[in-house]
């Protein structure tokens, strides 16, 4: 993924979900962590309930793609499934937005990760 922005609008199949693209595909791993621990439970649950049901046919239709090279609407929908990461965090472990005792924004920076997503 080369653009620094990416799409807003999500491939054939899962343009149901793009209410969802402005706040949780965030391109980085620092935009998905500051968007859980900005969101109510609320948002993050129904994000969560969401992405679980739809992760298996968003992996089956990214699977042909090379990570390398994800554009577009696909980065959007890699991007927007990588957030499933960071709901499972906030409803499965914490209970809550953000780890218990952690302020936010830490000062933990995030300067690379795997490519091209970190």
């Amino acid at each position: 993924m080369t653009d620094a922005k990416i799409a807003t609008t999500l491939p054939a199949g899962f343009k149901d979900l793009e209410p969802l693209v402005d706040r949780w595909a965030g391109r980085t791993i620092e935009a998905r962590t500051k968007a859980r621990c900005e969101a109510s439970m609320e948002d993050i649950m129904l994000l969560y309930d969401v992405m679980v049901e739809r992760a298996p046919a968003i992996l089956d239709y990214l699977k042909p793609f090379p990570l390398d090279a994800i554009e577009g609407e696909n980065a959007t929908l890699f991007c927007l499934l990588l957030s499933l990461g960071q709901a499972s965090m906030a409803v499965e472990v914490h209970g809550q937005p953000q780890a218990p005792n952690t302020p936010f924004p830490h000062g933990i920076r995030v300067l690379s990760g795997v490519a091209p997503f970190g």
